[in-house]
C-alpha cells in the first residue's frame, strides 16, 4: 500500500512539473524590458552606462568677406579704380555714390572717393584730412555725401588720405612723412626722419601721396579744397580764386587772414593746381581747434555755395 502511495506521489509530481515546463516555453511571455528601462535599472544598480548622442544634421555656411571700405557709409560694393602706378583712366566707368578705393596707407587701410552729384558736371574735389590729428575736416566731407547738389556740379569726396595718421592720432603718415611736404610739385628734401615737416625720401615716396596723386590726374578737377587745423582762416588772393576764398570765408565764418610761416616745399595744395582744368583753384581751408555743430552747417553751405555761384550749369 504504501509503495503504491509512493508511485502516485511521484507521478502527480512529474506531471506537475511538466506543467510548469509548458507555461514556460508556450504559455504568457514575460514582459521585455525597454530600452529606457534597461538603462534606468543599470543607472540605479550603478553599472556603467554607454549614452549614444543624437547628433541633428547640420548645414555648413560659407564664410563671406567684409569690406573695409565701408568706413564712411554702408556700402555694397567697392570698386578699385587703378593701381597707384596708373596715370590715365577713363572716370565715365566710375559709379556714383559708392566708395571707390583709390589707393592704401602705409599700414595697408584703403583709401576711397565717393563721387556725388551731376556726372558730366564741373568737379570739385575735397580732401578731409591730410595730417592725421586735424581731423574735422571729415565730418564736412561726410555731411555733404548726403546732401543735395547744384546741377551741373560733380562732388570728389575724399574724407582723408591719411588714416593711419588719424587713428594714431599724429601728423604724419604710419612712416613718420609729413604727407604735406612729399608731393611731387616743387618737391625738396626737408628735414630728418622724426622732424615734424620731414618731406620723406623723395617726391611721391609714400602710398597715400602716390595714390592721391594719380586721383588727380583721373578726376582733372576744377576745384580742390583741402581741409586743415587749426590756424582758423583762409588766404586771401587776387582774380577768381580770391573771388571764390572770400565766398567761402564770409559763409564759412572763418576771416581772410594770410598763413605766415615761410614758404614750403612738396605741398598738396600747389601740387593741386597742377591737376585742375584750366584756371583751375586749389585752396587751403584752416578750421579752428574744434568744429561745432553750427559751424559744420556753415562749412557745408559754404562748398554748396561755391558750387551754385561758381559752377553750377
Amino acid at each position: 500500500m504504501m509503495r503504491r502511495l509512493t508511485t502516485i506521489s511521484l507521478l502527480i509530481l512529474l506531471l506537475l512539473s511538466g506543467c510548469g515546463s509548458g507555461d514556460r516555453r508556450g504559455g504568457s511571455t514575460a514582459p521585455i524590458a525597454t530600452s529606457q528601462q534597461l538603462s534606468q535599472e543599470r543607472v540605479a544598480d550603478g553599472s556603467p552606462t554607454t549614452t549614444a548622442a543624437v547628433v541633428p544634421p547640420t548645414t555648413t555656411v560659407s564664410p563671406t568677406s567684409v569690406s573695409t571700405t565701408t568706413t564712411l557709409r554702408p556700402t555694397t560694393t567697392s570698386t578699385t579704380i587703378a593701381t597707384i602706378d596708373q596715370t590715365t583712366i577713363d572716370r565715365s566707368g566710375l559709379p556714383s555714390d559708392t566708395p571707390i578705393v583709390f589707393g592704401v596707407s602705409a599700414r595697408n587701410e584703403p583709401l576711397t572717393v565717393i563721387r556725388h552729384g551731376d556726372r558730366e558736371g564741373a568737379r570739385l574735389l575735397l580732401i578731409g584730412s591730410i595730417h592725421g590729428d586735424e581731423d574735422a575736416g571729415i565730418a564736412i566731407v561726410n555731411e555733404l555725401i548726403d546732401r543735395l547738389v547744384p546741377a551741373g556740379v560733380e562732388l570728389w569726396l575724399v574724407p582723408t588720405i591719411n588714416p593711419d595718421g588719424n587713428a594714431l592720432q599724429q601728423r604724419h603718415n604710419a612712416n613718420g612723412v609729413d604727407l604735406n611736404r612729399n608731393f611731387p610739385h616743387q618737391w625738396a628734401p626737408l628735414a630728418e626722419p622724426g622732424n615734424w615737416q620731414y618731406a620723406g625720401p623723395s617726391a611721391a615716396s609714400e602710398s597715400e601721396t602716390a595714390a592721391m596723386v594719380m586721383l588727380g590726374e583721373v578726376v582733372n578737377p576744377d576745384l580742390v579744397l583741402w581741409y586743415h587745423q587749426d590756424l582758423f582762416r583762409i588766404s586771401p588772393t587776387g582774380g577768381r580764386n580770391g573771388e571764390i576764398r572770400a565766398l567761402y570765408a564770409e559763409i564759412s565764418g572763418l576771416p581772410l587772414l594770410q598763413v605766415t610761416g615761410g614758404t614750403y616745399t612738396g605741398t598738396a595744395s600747389m601740387w593741386s593746381r597742377t591737376v585742375t582744368t584750366g584756371d583751375g583753384t586749389g585752396f587751403t581751408v584752416e578750421l579752428g581747434p574744434a568744429l561745432s555743430d553750427e559751424e559744420l552747417d556753415a562749412h557745408v553751405s559754404a562748398v554748396l555755395a561755391v558750387a551754385e555761384q561758381f559752377y553750377a550749369s
